[in-house]
């Protein structure tokens, strides 16, 4: 049995993994907004498991690039507490439970978990997406996680797709396709494309809300009541995603491309295909929706450590 763990902003997932699947549901704590926290609940979550007398390893998924000998995190994202960039998680548990640790960015788990068991499953080379306030990676070339120089490779979300200092991206650079395919992005585009609309002529959501208001949810409410401004920021949306997946596949020409994550629930594929041919320079490669959400972090940080440690 190994434990498969996701360490994520908002909440830490935890659950007991045999034969490649989920055993006895999943734990799902809030995330303590500091280190000693994280660690408190990471240890009442281990404690809380049917498992927790029988395990042989623990596979860690966290937010934040980690380190070539996937010990430690090396890297923090915006959402997490001050200090998280250098947690050697891999020690501290090590000498907690006295079993082997094994520690990848979050991505990186889940698109392993996608190639071991999900809709990437028999795909030698395929890069599953994360679309959700941001844009995560992961890369698998010839059935091996592509990490780079050290570990912090396929940071896909801060390619730049244009020149202009338009829009700053959360890393501090501009221009980069997470700051306009994200639902963060989104947002922006919505914001943009609305004021320059004259007033006169704004209808439907944007005679309900002030243009600084508008957010994602209001942009998919529209799109689901087929308001016309909803579906041109969508089509908008679609074209940005287009032109990082076009680049990717031009790169590294995959299998698949797995998309997952809360803005991949709105993808029409027939018109996002569409737009990826129009840019890609050789056979077409798949786009699929992911098999797991939620849990694929944990998963693939269990299958990780699973084959890291022979189990």
């Amino acid at each position: 049995m190994i434990i498969g763990t996701d360490i994520g902003g908002t909440k830490i997932n935890f659950a007991c993994v045999q034969a490649e699947e989920v055993s006895g549901g999943v734990i799902s704590l809030k995330t303590p907004d500091n280190i000693q926290g994280i660690l408190d609940v990471f240890f009442e979550g281990i404690g809380n498991l049917a498992c927790q007398n029988n395990i042989k390893a623990i596979g860690i998924a966290t937010a934040g690039t980690v380190d070539l000998e996937n010990s430690k995190v090396t890297g923090s994202t915006g959402n997490m507490p001050d200090g998280y960039d250098s947690l050697e998680l891999k020690k501290i548990l090590k000498e907690k439970f006295s079993i082997p640790v094994f520690v990848e960015n979050d991505a990186n788990a889940a698109a392993f978990a996608e190639f071991k068991t999900g809709n990437a499953r028999g795909h030698m080379n395929t890069i599953t997406l994360t679309l959700g306030t941001g844009i995560g990676g992961g890369i698998i070339v010839d059935g091996r996680l592509l990490r780079g120089r050290t570990g912090a490779g396929a940071e896909v979300g801060h390619m730049p797709i244009t020149p202009q200092k338009k829009r700053k991206c959360t890393c501090g650079s501009w221009g980069c396709w997470e700051a306009y395919a994200s639902g963060t992005g989104y947002a922006v585009t919505a914001r943009e494309m609305a004021e320059k609309i004259p007033v006169e002529k704004r209808e439907g959501i944007l005679k309900e809300k002030k243009i600084p208001e508008l957010t994602t949810y209001d942009i998919i409410s529209g799109l689901n009541n087929n308001d016309p401004f909803a579906i041109e920021v969508h089509n908008m949306w679609e074209e940005y995603l287009s032109m990082g997946i076009a680049s990717l596949i031009n790169i590294f020409e995959p299998d698949s491309i797995v998309l997952s994550g809360g803005m991949a629930k709105f993808i029409n594929y027939e018109v996002l295909n569409s737009k990826v041919k129009e840019r890609v320079i050789m056979q077409a490669t798949l786009l699929l929706p992911a098999k797991y959400e939620n849990f694929a972090g944990l998963l693939g940080a269990a299958y990780l450590a699973g084959e890291k440690f022979n189990l």
